[in-house]
């Protein structure tokens, strides 16, 4: 049967047809059971054409290769192997060569039998990464590694490492070690006889040096030499996957992202040569990967500049009067929000010949109150569950949920106390993180992660997302305060706003000088005696949020509070009204202004409410 390869690819990848049989003959189990019996010198013969790690591998095959492999009259084996391995210094004399060819080739530790490449020549062992941290140790003045273990004949070599044990000391090492086992030596000789023979042990000594020095310099050239080969290979792959790229279409990609930036794909800096097989399975995850990179620069390119052009157009519409005709909703969406309905986002995905203007968006705010509406549904459903959070499972409210005073939030990144309106504008529920704008780029973050993170970097926000936990106890608690007057299960704002009469917190003021709206004493109870957070409510005595206001003159949207200076300079810029004239309540008020200040009475008898009235859980009485 002739089968084909995948012909689309660089010419360079074509290959010629294959031919292979239909059915491959299975292949029998123990066929080279019989080879131990062949012949010795075919055996030979063959052996001469195989590298020291493959004969390390077939002497653990089966127990006649390994008598015959280890057997010390065929050693000249393992000698025409090893010159097979250009310029590897010869055997040491302290080891035979199965176990050279075992240091030297086999990627095993010898600790743990993992695969470690961290050989130590002076101590004839190889080590893994976390062996070598348990077992050694880095003199910083040489950087060379030190081994734990004592090891007899080197006793030249010790004064120049350090060991981890504490409890042993370097002189005691060398005397009950090395100078213990050549003092056996010594024993009973004469001085001329000592002097010889610790002259052989300074030979046997450097003897090791050198050969551990030639050993490190062999795997320094072998390394480099394969360091090029792999850089050549790699280099080569990356020329002709780069020529096939620009044959597809994929130039401005690589002209923007940057070659150097697209090439650090592990499908291209891979230092494997590239065949027909291989090729057929890289060009998926390439066109994939190249179309990410499309997606990416046509939102930076492209759609973020229209973006920035919608924001503009938005802040010229907020500028406008604040009547909105033929809708209800008191809040306007934020521009992060607005870009993504469908009327803006089909003018924004427009092809990339066409020109867009601030005037493009016109048809889009047409239609805007009708996504203004759907947008308000929405958010309100998202806060309507968190407040039924707070309520037991088969709570049904009493009319409006929006307009019931137990409907509190509380921002879980400022801690502020919020009613339902509020809430909607608040600045937290938009806010962009910069840490976590995800911009372009390879790595294994999802493609709608990153188109989002570009998104909102252009807008400079995100879109409206609740980031509230619901406070229905604490407005339960102050409602309890008020007696029996109020069930905080249906008492609304207005009904409670309507009472008039001030709360007082007993515990901060017991002589009742200070009375506050119960909408402060609700503020007042959550910063000063809410026990559920004790940390933020330290900080929160400290630190308070700067004040921000919203301009009377505009549409009021998501966020639209400004400093007191700078919404001087917006009313002075964008309504043509003088700094002199500007005056609170007029044009600007409180961006958070549900909650009044305390007032201090100024009589001599304060108002003192009875002591019956106060509850033992809460700080405020009516």
């Amino acid at each position: 049967m002739k089968r084909k390869y995948d012909t689309q690819g660089p010419e360079s990848l074509r290959e010629a047809e294959v031919t292979r049989p239909l059915n491959r003959p299975r292949a029998r189990k123990g066929g080279l059971s019989m080879l131990p019996t062949v012949s010795l010198d075919v055996l030979f013969e063959i052996f001469g054409f195989l590298k020291p790690l493959d004969l390390l591998s077939l002497a653990r095959t089966s127990k006649p290769f390994r008598g015959l492999l280890m057997s010390k009259s065929n050693a000249f084996i393992w000698r025409a192997s090893r010159a097979l391995v250009p310029n590897l210094p010869d055997c040491p004399a302290d080891l035979c060569e199965p176990q050279y060819a075992r240091l030297a080739f086999d990627p095993h530790c010898h600790n743990c039998g993992d695969v470690g490449h961290n050989v130590i020549w002076q101590f004839r062992v190889r080590y893994c990464g976390p062996c070598l941290k348990g077992w050694t140790n880095m003199v910083a003045a040489s950087s060379k590694p030190v081994i734990t273990l004592l090891c007899p004949n080197n006793a030249e070599l010790l004064p120049t490492y350090t060991f981890r044990d504490p409890r042993l000391r370097r002189t005691e090492m060398i005397q009950t070690s090395q100078y213990h086992a050549l003092g056996l030596q010594l024993k009973g000789l004469s001085r001329a006889e000592q002097a010889l023979v610790i002259e052989e042990a300074k030979k046997a000594v450097c003897a090791v040096r050198e050969h551990s020095e030639a050993c490190q310099a062999w795997v320094s050239v072998t390394n480099m030499a394969r360091s090029d080969e792999l850089h050549k290979i790699r280099e080569e792959r990356k020329q002709v996957i780069q020529e096939w790229l620009e044959a597809e279409g994929w130039k401005p990609e690589i002209d923007y992202h940057t070659w150097w930036k697209i090439s650090r794909h592990p499908t291209i800096n891979n230092p494997r040569r590239l065949t027909a097989r291989i090729w057929s399975r890289v060009r998926p995850i390439l066109t994939e990967y190249m179309s990410e990179l499309r997606t990416i620069r046509m939102e930076e390119t492209v759609y973020n500049p229209r973006r920035r052009i919608l924001v503009q157009a938005w802040n010229d519409f907020l500028s406008q009067p604040a009547s909105f005709p033929n809708t209800d909703v008191d809040v306007l969406p934020h521009v992060a929000d607005a870009a993504l309905f469908k009327p803006f986002d089909d003018i924004i995905k427009t092809p990339t010949e066409v020109v867009i203007e601030r005037d493009s968006f016109l048809p889009a705010f047409v239609a805007l109150p009708s996504l203004a509406r759907n947008w308000r549904r929405q958010v309100d459903q998202q806060l309507a569950a968190i407040i039924m959070a707070g309520y037991p499972k088969d709570y049904v409210p009493a009319g409006d949920i929006r307009q019931l005073a137990t409907s509190v939030f509380v921002c879980n990144a400022c801690e502020q106390l919020l009613f339902w309106t509020d809430a909607v504008a608040h600045t937290c529920t938009f806010e962009l993180n910069p840490k976590r704008s995800c911009r372009g780029g390879p790595g294994n973050i999802p493609l709608e992660t990153k188109v989002a993170g570009i998104t909102h970097y252009s807008l400079g926000s995100t879109p409206w997302s609740p980031k509230f936990r619901s406070s229905t106890a604490l407005a339960t608690r102050v409602i309890r305060s008020c007696g029996q007057w109020q069930d905080p299960l249906t008492v609304t704002i207005a009904q409670m706003d309507s009472m008039g009469a001030p709360f007082c917190c007993l515990i901060c003021h017991p002589d009742g000088k200070a009375v506050m709206h119960w909408r402060k004493g609700l503020e007042h109870n959550h910063i000063h005696h809410n026990q559920d957070d004790t940390h933020w409510n330290s900080q929160y005595r400290n630190w308070r949020l700067p004040t921000k206001y919203r301009c009377l003159l505009c549409r009021r949207s998501v966020a639209d509070g400004r400093l007191l200076r700078g919404m001087n300079c917006h009313i002075e810029e964008q309504h043509g009204i003088s700094i002199f004239y500007v005056q609170e309540g007029v044009h600007y008020v409180k961006e958070i202004d549900s909650f009044l200040d305390p007032v201090t009475l100024l009589v001599e008898s304060a108002f003192t409410p009875p002591t019956n009235w106060l509850s033992p859980y809460i700080g405020l009485s009516y």
